[in-house]
């Protein structure tokens, strides 16, 4: 299994971040989630969930 690098911003949609701006957990400048500071109560990113993440770049890369 290929590790990711610290610090990802992920988004459940393949492009914008619609599903991110109704969800609990802290943003990045981008819209998109901080995969390291999901919560619990989110049901779109919270890891134990295991729903698909779309899109995703590293903090250098965001925009």
């Amino acid at each position: 299994m290929a590790l990711q690098p610290p610090g990802l911003h992920v988004g459940r949609s393949w492009s914008g971040h619609e599903i991110e701006d109704h969800c609990p957990c802290p943003k990045a400048p981008c819209g998109l989630v901080r995969q390291e500071t999901t919560v619990e109560e989110c049901d779109e990113h919270y890891f134990l969930n295991a729903r698909a993440m779309r899109q995703s770049h590293t903090p250098a890369a965001c925009l």
